[in-house]
């Protein structure tokens, strides 16, 4: 298996919960109407809050309410802005994410002269699942923070689907005048998502600072912020979109670690790319067998025949094996890169966004 052995699939695992769960949260704010890019800030205020009380208490379950409790307020921050005083989000959120890194390394620098460390959290075995082979002791040996965040994912689920709290919520970020209209509180459930969406990121920090590193660091959430909000983007504003985007994030990061200690890039990694381009490929062309313009099929066509070739270079490598090796800054770039081509390649052709996302909403005007 080279690379792609239990342990990388147990670091993906752990890459793609605390990214799942803030994204979660993101996706029930922006079905409101409210897109928080300051997402990466209120994950940073969630790690240090989650320190702060864990330095202070030495209880890992109140250091994570203290993460939440962070996440909350700056969650309200953000609610207070966009929802209150009509701010426009995108700068609101740029503002959010800024004073989010500003004020961690303040306070960091101020209050831990000496940084301390902490044990993770622990694994715990499901009896039975996890004596499976192979998966049993990566899906079925996680801590508590993984199954809750797959409770979360699954409730969540329920209640945009199941429930008329969700149907009212998607409809307020679609059309918040109907919605006001049928007596039901566009600013309530705007408010609703917002809170929700800084609670789940709040814990998600808290997660990366005492549930995995064990300690602060400054600017340590690494992006994960971002990667959540275009996990939403790119998942079309569904929950099973946005969990296949965090997968695929989550396993181009462990990658780049196994790869950063490894040196040359191993046969696998060629096979493994020139696997994904086919299958990218082959989704593309399913999805347009119903496109009737001949421009977009020559176009689909040039586009086919460029990743054919490049499926061809890669098998060449995988044969050859070149002593390639590239330098640390650029395996670490990888997840952010990833981002940004598959939000430009696939971005208009997913399910548009919400009418009404990231618009105030002003009662006056119905």
């Amino acid at each position: 298996m080279g690379i792609f052995d239990i342990a990388f699939l147990v670091a993906a695992i752990t890459i793609a919960a605390p990214i799942l769960l803030a994204a979660t949260g993101e996706l029930v704010s922006e079905r409101a109407g409210v897109m928080n890019v300051g997402l990466e800030g209120v994950l940073l205020v969630g790690a240090f809050g989650g320190y702060l009380v864990m330095a202070g208490t030495g209880n890992i379950a109140v250091g994570f309410l203290g993460g939440i409790v962070g996440g909350l307020l700056f969650g309200a921050l953000m609610g207070v802005l966009a929802i209150e005083a009509k701010v426009d989000q995108i700068v609101s959120g740029i503002a959010l994410a800024l004073l989010g890194y500003g004020l961690t390394t303040f306070l960091n620098d101020d209050l831990f002269s000496q940084p301390r460390a902490f044990d993770p959290l622990p694994r715990i075995a499901i009896p039975v699942l996890s004596d499976v082979p192979v998966l049993g002791s990566a899906l079925f040996t996680q801590d508590a923070f993984i199954y809750a965040t797959a409770v979360v994912v699954v409730l969540v689920a329920l209640a945009l689907t199941r429930t008329t709290w969700g149907i009212n919520l998607k409809a307020t970020g679609e059309n918040p005048v109907s919605v006001d209209a049928a007596g039901v509180s566009v600013r309530g459930l705007r408010w609703a998502g917002v809170l929700f969406s800084g609670a789940c990121a709040g814990a998600a920090g808290a997660y990366i600072s005492i549930g995995d590193v064990g300690v602060f660091r400054e600017a340590m959430t690494g992006g994960r912020g971002y990667l959540a909000i275009a996990a939403v983007l790119f998942g079309g504003w569904r929950l099973s979109g946005l969990g296949v985007a965090v997968a695929i994030f989550a396993v181009t990061d462990a990658t780049q670690l196994r790869l950063q200690a490894v040196g040359d890039i191993p046969r696998e990694v060629w096979v493994a790319a020139a696997l994904l381009i086919l299958v990218a490929l082959g989704t593309g062309r399913v999805r347009r067998a119903a496109t009737i313009f001949r421009l977009d099929r020559r176009r689909a066509g040039a586009v086919e025949l460029a990743g054919v070739a490049v499926v061809a270079v890669l098998v060449v490598l995988s044969v050859v094996r070149p002593a390639v090796t590239l330098p640390a800054s650029l395996w670490l770039a990888m997840p952010y890169v990833l981002a940004l081509v598959a939000l430009a390649v696939e971005g208009k052709r997913r399910h548009k966004a919400p009418e009404a996302l990231a618009v105030p909403y002003l009662r006056s005007e119905v």
